[in-house]
C-alpha cells in the first residue's frame, strides 16, 4: 500500500522526523521527493526493512554482550581447572582451523615451502652476482674505456 510520509508516521508511531532518519538510513522509497515533491512509501517493503534494521540491531547488541560475557569468564578461569583446559582446547582449535582457512584460501603459506622458494631464488641471484665482476672486467679490460 502506498503511504506519504505523515500515514507512515502514523502506522509506526514515530515522528515525521524519525521517518526522514530512517529514510536517510536506507529506508526504501518508493517514488518522489526532490523540492516539492511528495515522498511515497511502499509500506510493506519499509516494514520488512524495519524489521530487518531492527534484528541487526538486537544481534549486534547480543553480540556485544556475548564478548563482554566471553571476556569476564575467561578472566575467572584457574589455570589447571578442567574449564580452563577446555577453554584453551577449544581456543587452540578455533586458531587451527582459521589457519587451515586461511591457507586454503591462499592468503598464507606454509614456511617450509617458503624456505624452499627463498633459497632457490637466492641461488639463482647468487649465480648472476658471481658473474657480474667477470663481464665488468671483460667490458673495461684496463683501458679505462668500454670494448664492444
Amino acid at each position: 500500500m502506498e503511504v506519504n510520509k505523515k500515514q507512515l508516521a502514523d502506522i509506526f508511531g514515530a515522528s515525521i522526523r524519525t521517518i526522514q532518519n530512517w529514510q536517510e538510513q536506507g529506508m526504501p522509497v518508493l517514488r518522489g521527493g526532490g523540492k516539492g515533491n511528495e515522498v511515497l512509501y511502499d509500506s510493506a517493503a519499509v516494514i520488512k526493512w524495519y524489521a530487518k534494521r531492527d534484528a541487526e540491531i538486537e544481534n549486534e547488541k547480543l553480540r556485544r554482550e556475548v564478548e563482554e560475557l566471553r571476556q569476564a569468564s575467561e578472566a575467572d578461569l584457574q589455570p589447571g581447572t578442567i574449564e580452563y583446559e577446555r577453554h584453551r582446547l577449544t581456543r587452540a582449535q578455533a586458531d587451527a582451523q582459521e589457519l587451515k582457512n586461511a591457507r586454503d584460501s591462499a592468503e598464507v603459506v606454509e614456511t617450509a615451502f617458503c624456505t624452499f622458494v627463498l633459497s632457490r631464488i637466492a641461488g639463482e641471484i647468487a649465480s648472476i652476482l658471481d658473474g657480474i665482476p667477470l663481464s665488468v672486467q671483460r667490458r673495461f679490460s684496463g683501458t679505462g674505456k668500454p670494448t664492444c
